[in-house]
């Protein structure tokens, strides 16, 4: 039982996985996904991992730290260990609009069209789905075969991102070619050059990690010269198909080809994927999971503290301001953010989010954009654009994230950097509004805590995926549970539920869950129109 939440304390109470956590995270949510106890402080599910509405998002950004309430233990043989404020993992928390309140126009004319004001946003806040952390998902691997596998993609829908960008040496934003076609009927590549891509993209997806022999370790930038690829090409490999740094390892560089090329095809002609209504659905989508097996969320949750045994030092539950303890039987989850003190040696993530009202270029269809910016002397900047095809904005307005996975550039610079890529096509007259903050990074080597049977999560890392909460999830997930058990098994369709009644006692359930005669299905939108795709697993194209 693990959570993907950053600011949720899980107890495990019994098995099936039964857990109480404060502030349901991703990593918390996956690992406690059947029968736990969720408490949260928020007035929402997801932490770090949230989406908001337009209003709720300029609330989130005036809350205020909860204030600690001190708890006397019981008696000799507990210890409270209170806990510190989580909000402190975001800093330098800024929004601002760059336009009017209201119109001072009493009205318009016919052929004029309607000035955007801060009302007429506000008036459609619900249309909005902002993420705080807004993550790519890979076609395979990482969290989608994880929803696959567990019958959690029925609760959610994704759309598949459609344009990749690159970043050319004349200044401007082009199409990566995402297939052997594209590379093909590109008019900027020459024939020998098409033929030397191709022959380096094929080696990527096919060869072993081994066959890589004394190159494994070299410089990727120095492999593809050694493949006699030019600058520009090497450019593209590096920064939109491997999508690392001018400082990575061959084998770092591979492997991270390898993952881009085996996803592309699966569910279209991208390899990434992106969830309708924003990323804080995951969290509502395992929250479904935990209510099938009998587990309950508590939100607003006035978390005061753990209660430790002082004879074994192990955690036995949790303590809420109102001096009520709640047990458990094998763990409690909780976030580092929690049990730390921020320290100023960790990593912080820049992050940004603009509301537009123009895309970064143009198109004829609704996109759903992913850009990133690399150099050889900077680490990589993520932007990817959401409009109204994700459910995300209403219709004519966009959100475009910006962060940086290890922050060594000023963000406002990033959007001196874009503006000039885009031109005329996107101004700065463009953004409407913009939220600015700092978040740190919780990430730890280790789940272990100084105290047993108190486990510890983390929140999102600076990556465009969710490799390391579902990583932390099933590490956590197998220290629990060390006799074999499944990982997040798969959860049984309602068809699957017999109810019986024995005519005098409750009603019980069983279920019949041969996965062997199930077809795990995903729900993506491939084409930008009102059609699911259903994905039978056995039967992908992948």
């Amino acid at each position: 039982m693990i959570t993907t939440q950053l600011r949720d304390v899980c107890l495990k109470l019994s098995k099936p996985v039964h857990g109480s956590t404060n502030d349901k995270n991703i990593v918390q949510q996956i690992a406690t996904a059947t029968n736990a106890k969720h408490r949260t402080q928020n007035e929402y599910y997801g932490s770090e991992w949230a989406s908001f509405p337009l209003n709720g998002l300029i609330e989130w950004t005036q809350m205020q730290e909860n204030p600690t309430t001190n708890v006397d233990p019981q008696d000799d043989s507990e210890k409270i260990m209170p806990i510190s404020s989580p909000l402190n993992i975001f800093r330098n928390v800024q929004f601002k609009w760059n336009i009017e309140k209201a119109n001072e126009q009493s009205s318009t004319t016919e052929n004029e069209t309607p000035k955007i004001t801060i009302d007429v946003l506000e008036k459609q806040s619900r249309k909005f789905n902002i993420d705080l952390i807004p993550k790519l998902y890979y076609a395979t691997g990482g969290l989608i075969d994880l929803l696959v596998q567990s019958n959690v993609g029925k609760y959610c829908e994704f759309k598949l991102v459609s344009r990749l960008l690159l970043e050319r040496n004349n200044g401007q934003l082009d199409n990566v070619p995402s297939s052997r076609s594209d590379i093909f009927n590109s008019n900027d590549i020459s024939l020998i050059d098409k033929r030397l891509l191709m022959k380096v993209i094929m080696n990527c997806s096919s060869m072993a990690i081994e066959d890589l022999n004394e190159d494994e370790n070299i410089p990727f930038i120095d492999y593809l010269k050694k493949q006699k690829l030019n600058d520009t090409l090497s450019h593209l490999i590096i920064n939109s198909i491997s999508m690392v740094d001018y400082n990575a390892t061959t084998k770092e560089g591979v492997v991270k080809a390898k993952r881009y090329l085996e996803s592309i095809g699966r569910y279209g002609n991208s390899p990434f994927l992106y969830p309708m209504y924003g990323n804080g659905e995951m969290s509502q989508c395992f929250c479904r999971l935990c209510a099938v097996f009998g587990g309950t969320y508590f939100l607003r949750f006035p978390l005061a503290g753990f209660t430790i045994d002082s004879s074994t030092n192990q955690c036995s539950g949790i303590v809420a301001t109102t001096r009520e303890r709640f047990r458990a039987k094998d763990a409690v989850i909780c976030n580092h953010a929690f049990m730390d003190s921020i320290s100023s040696n960790r990593n912080v993530i820049h992050r940004m989010v603009l509301i537009t009202n123009q895309s970064i270029k143009s198109s004829e269809k609704d996109e759903i954009t992913y850009l990133r910016l690399s150099g050889p002397n900077e680490s990589g900047i993520h932007i990817i654009e959401v409009g109204h095809g994700s459910g995300c904005t209403p219709d004519g307005f966009f959100l475009l994230y910006i962060f940086q996975e290890k922050s060594d550039e000023n963000l406002n610079q990033v959007i001196e950097r874009l503006l000039k890529l885009t031109g005329e096509q996107f101004t700065q007259s463009n953004i409407l509004g913009q939220l600015t903050f700092e978040q740190v990074e919780t990430i730890s080597s280790s789940a272990s805590s100084s105290v047993l049977k108190l486990l510890l999560t983390h929140g999102p890392d600076g990556s465009i995926n969710h490799d390391s909460a579902v990583n932390t999830a099933r590490t956590m997930f197998y220290q629990i549970y060390s006799n074999g058990e499944e990982f997040l098994a798969r959860a049984p369709d309602p068809e699957d539920i017999i109810i019986e009644d024995d005519g005098n006692a409750s009603n019980t359930s069983t279920c019949n869950t041969n996965v062997e005669d199930v077809n795990s299905t995903l729900n993506t939108d491939a084409d930008n129109d009102t059609s699911n795709l259903n994905t039978n697993t056995d039967q992908e194209t992948s």
